[in-house]
């Protein structure tokens, strides 16, 4: 696991980076490029939703709706400052100790559990997300892939298709052999973006930081710290950051010139952001726009885009951001900690000692600590810690989460079933309050409550297609429910998400072989049927993994 999580990022950063050496110095202007004619956006989108599926298959992806939808705010929020705010993107956290960050095709942005909990605060991962950010606006990733023509795109996917593969041999024999050979073919020296690429995507990162109301000197700050680092450590001491990412006393200094005078250049205000699944909406204060809302959704056109690409930058200066909540991002930051911890056992002494040595609030450290608590079997001692914080602030839903959760796990299901019932009435619309409740429901082993648990998901579905966890759960609901049409189809949209296209396929066709399917739960079936087929047989072509 570890081997694929630290070889994945170089393997997709080879993909776009061979051939672009002799072009340190050359600008990459947004006319005239040919890139298109050789990847659509439709492919990198493809080859990007392939690598996430990819990853989750090998159990790399920390599906956590709270980490989910802080990571996805906290992106469409810079997007919406970028220069193309209507280019899609995907934000996901990868369950890895590694301090990395990386951007895919089609704008799949990954950043590791071990980099948020290595950042002081909410800006410094803003600065890592809106350098990957760059990287995708200012399409490097595509006009590298240019350069190479049709070369190094093939032998770096049929590479991570062995490189998964080999994650489930007996010994790491396999694995290792895939890295080496895939290093030499590759050229490891030229695995990473381009010196270039890299400073106009710092350049790029702190306009962008700086717009959306971030400290725009996190970047630096965030790059000398992993300096130090580099200085303290060699070899595997190294943070995987700074494999992708080299960095120099000189790139420091330059970052930090160039937020300082970017934060003199800037107006001292911007527009408020919301991102409510996918669909990014700026409103001004009423005083400068009339409470105009401006918006961006369904399928739009080019010219659509290019409006709403207007009256975005129109808007820039037209509200403050919202605040920054230090406290919701400590939460963040210790929960992404626990969940990309290999033995959350560990933290458990971590989590006592920081806080006996602490001068100031603890709040989040005992947050930290009662998840590692319950993860590592010691769900009452979490109770004890819950139960404080929840008396403290009862609308933190994170806090009365992680409670019934700890409940559940110490065997007061009771308990866990009470709060999880006024945790939905209180906030009927939240995906994280809805996944636990249902997750609790069914765990009931009542029918009738796996009924409940089935409305209760059914209209998340319209807006969480890529959500593994919610199909999970939603195909288990069904499953109890006796609805066996719905969870085999659901069940079918989990494998589609780990990558295997083949078993979602054999799924698909085994429910239309069933004598009681309807003629519209056919005409649905056979029309996700001939939406995963073609991608499917790309999949097979590619070499990528995904049989059964």
């Amino acid at each position: 696991m570890k081997l694929l999580q630290r070889a994945l990022p170089a393997l997709l950063a080879a993909s776009v980076s061979m051939a672009a050496g002799a072009r340190e110095d050359l600008r990459l202007p947004d006319i005239g490029s040919s890139a298109a004619a050789i990847i659509s956006p439709d492919q990198e989108r493809q080859i990007g939703e392939q690598m996430l599926r990819s990853l989750r298959g090998a159990n790399a992806v920390a599906d956590d709706p709270l980490l989910d939808e802080y990571l996805a705010a906290m992106g469409y929020r810079l997007v919406s400052h970028s220069e193309r705010p209507e280019q899609p993107f995907t934000f996901f956290v990868v369950r890895s100790e590694q301090i990395n960050a990386f951007a895919a095709p089609g704008g799949y942005i990954g950043m590791n559990t071990g980099l948020i909990a290595t950042a002081e605060n909410e800006s410094e991962v803003a600065a890592v997300l809106a350098h990957e950010v760059a990287h995708v606006t200012q399409r490097h990733i595509l006009r590298a892939v240019e350069s190479m023509q049709q070369v190094s795109l093939p032998i770096m996917l049929a590479m991570l298709g062995a490189l998964i593969a080999a994650q489930g041999a007996s010994s790491g024999d396999a694995a290792q052999a895939a890295v080496i050979g895939g290093s030499a073919l590759l050229q490891q020296q030229q695995i990473n973006f381009t010196r270039a690429n890299e400073y106009e995507a710092d350049r790029i990162g702190i306009q962008i930081l700086a717009r959306a109301g971030y400290d725009p000197q996190a970047m630096a700050t965030f790059f000398w710290r992993m300096g130090r680092a580099t200085r303290a450590n060699t070899g595997e001491g190294v943070p995987e950051f700074l494999r992708t990412h080299p960095v120099t006393a000189t790139r420091v200094s330059e970052a930090k010139d160039r937020a300082t005078q970017i934060a003199r250049e800037l107006p001292q205000s911007a527009p408020t952001v919301a991102a409510d699944a996918g669909v990014l909406a700026l409103v001004a204060p009423p005083a400068a726009t009339g409470g105009r809302t401006v918006a961006l959704d369904g399928v739009p056109s080019m010219r659509e885009q290019a409006e709403f690409a207007r009256e975005l930058r129109a808007l820039r200066a037209a509200a403050p951001p919202p605040p920054n909540d230090p406290g919701a991002f400590l939460r963040f930051r210790e929960r992404a900690r626990v969940l990309g911890a290999d033995n959350p056992g560990d933290l458990v002494p971590f989590y006592r000692r920081a806080i006996d040595a602490a001068d100031g609030d603890t709040t989040a450290m005992r947050y930290g600590l009662a998840l590692a608590l319950t993860r590592a079997g010691q769900a009452t001692q979490s109770i004890d810690v819950l139960r404080p914080l929840v008396a403290a602030a009862p609308d933190e839903i994170a806090y009365a989460l992680a409670l019934s959760e700890a409940e559940d796990a110490a065997g007061r299901a009771d308990l866990a079933r009470d709060r999880l019932n006024a945790l939905s009435t209180r906030f009927p619309a939240h995906r994280a309050v809805a996944i636990a409740h249902a997750q609790q429901l069914v765990a009931s082993g009542s029918r009738q409550a796996a009924a409940t648990a089935v409305e209760r998901l059914r209209p998340l579905l319209a807006t969480g297609s890529e959500d593994a966890l919610l199909h999970l759960t939603f195909a288990r609901a069904c499953q109890l429910a006796g609805d066996e049409i719905r969870a085999g189809e659901a069940h079918a949209e989990v494998a589609l998400l780990n990558g295997r296209f083949d078993d979602a396929l054999k799924q698909l066709g085994d429910l239309l072989r069933r004598t009681d399917v309807d003629y519209y739960q056919r005409a649905r079936i056979e029309a996700r049927i001939a939406q995963i087929t073609p991608v499917a047989l790309e999949q097979r072509r590619r070499m990528l993994p995904g049989q059964v």
